[in-house]
């Protein structure tokens, strides 16, 4: 009797630890056939032009696979169907995120609505691209540094182009590759300054965490500084966007970097970087309306025999954008950030036992407004005030400059 039981005891443990392991794996399989299921009928939908249906057919989809790329870029287009461009922003950079798109939440969920709807159509490799030119005036504002050389109110009309794009494709189910460039040129008029030059560069992976997104990558520029000479700044960072809803989104990053310097009388600002950035996007209700406050902390270290030596900074800034229609959008953002050296500068006093640490404050405000004119066209007027304050006179500075662009994308 004994030896008889084991077997059935032994048979009924069995039956138990299968039927255990057959009810934690169901749930599994039937939420990847509902997140299946609501994914198709979403895209259905989408097709159809039904996008309030389909917002909530892609909302089933993420509740039960919240990761799924496809149905967060869906929720994204059905929230650009409606036109609630804020909150279509916030759930495309669920994904997707570029660097040095346009500042108003129209061209950039315009943007990433296009490449969304390459990856809905099956293309591997997604990709836009842009042109804008037009004409501007920089004006050089009176200041304590004016003041001393002389030289404020000096107008200066300018030829702006700038050209780019972007790609993007899978790597792997999870992440994605992201890569742009983006070139900017300013022609001046007056043959005593100096033209600007100006390539900028990013290529990072993506991934999506249920609401939130990783983001790691490599990005910098090239920037002419005269004489034949450029300016070259690169580094790696680091963001984790975290999802707090369909309105409201915290960014935290880090970044360390170098800017470089050419030999010459520049090479002493040469300097590595390391600085910590966070913000808050919120979309308000109407979903044409987003609010952003950030702010940023670092320092720097001189390698080179920098007058200044090493220095800290902080700041924090702001924006805040308002689509009226779905072709006319108006922008605004500012900015200010402190900036403390730590060597004293006895150049800049004619009393020896009087040195200066340096410090300085620089604000930033500009604005503008986007008209959309039909394929891909749009016209932007803006204004951008710059404002530099400093303990030493020699180097404050304000400025003020205004231009209208056309921009084409494709």
């Amino acid at each position: 009797m004994t030896s008889g039981a084991r077997p059935g005891r032994a048979a009924i443990l069995a039956l138990v630890a299968g039927f255990a392991c057959a009810s934690s794996a169901a749930p599994v399989t039937g939420a990847a056939d509902a997140a299946e299921g609501a994914l198709k009928r979403g895209t259905d939908l989408l097709a159809a032009g039904d996008y309030a249906a389909a917002r909530a057919a892609f909302g089933e989809a993420l509740e039960s696979d919240p990761s799924s790329a496809a149905a967060h870029l869906g929720l994204a287009r059905s929230y650009y169907g409606l036109g609630e461009y804020s909150r279509a922003v916030l759930e495309f950079e669920n994904v997707l995120r570029f660097g040095d798109l346009p500042p108003d939440m129209l061209d950039r969920a315009a943007t990433y609505d296009q490449l969304a709807a390459q990856y809905q159509a099956g293309r591997t490799l997604r990709a836009f691209y842009y042109a804008e030119t037009g004409i501007g005036t920089y004006r050089e504002n009176s200041s304590a540094s004016t003041d001393i050389f002389g030289g404020a109110g000096n107008y200066d009309t300018f030829w702006p182009l700038r050209g780019g794009g972007g790609l993007n494709t899978d790597v792997g189910d999870r992440f994605s590759f992201n890569a742009t460039l983006d070139y900017r040129f300013r022609w001046y008029d007056d043959p005593d300054r100096r033209n600007d030059s100006d390539w900028r560069w990013n290529v990072n992976l993506s991934r999506p965490v249920d609401d939130d997104n990783l983001r790691f990558g490599m990005r910098g520029r090239v920037s002419y500084r005269g004489d034949g000479q450029y300016r070259n700044d690169y580094g790696v960072f680091a963001t984790y966007d975290l999802g707090l809803g369909p309105d409201d989104r915290l960014i935290f990053g880090g970044e360390v970097r170098e800017r470089r310097y050419p030999p010459g009388p520049l090479r002493e600002r040469t300097r590595d970087i390391a600085e910590m950035t966070g913000s808050w996007t919120h979309s308000f209700p109407d979903g044409r309306t987003s609010l952003t406050f950030g702010a940023n902390v670092g320092q720097e270290w001189a390698t080179k025999e920098r007058p200044d030596g090493n220095a800290s900074f902080w700041g924090v800034n702001g924006e805040l954008d308002h689509a009226f229609s779905d072709e006319l959008d108006a922008f605004f953002w500012w900015s200010y950030q402190n900036e403390g050296y730590d060597d004293e500068r006895p150049d800049f006093t004619d009393d020896p036992d009087l040195l200066v640490v340096r410090e300085d404050d620089l604000w930033n405000f500009g604005g503008g407004l986007v008209w959309r004119i039909g394929h891909g066209w749009s016209l932007r007027p803006t204004v951008e005030y710059n404002w530099e304050t400093s303990n030493i006179p020699a180097l404050a500075y304000s400025s003020t400059e205004a231009w209208l662009t056309a921009r084409k994308a494709f």
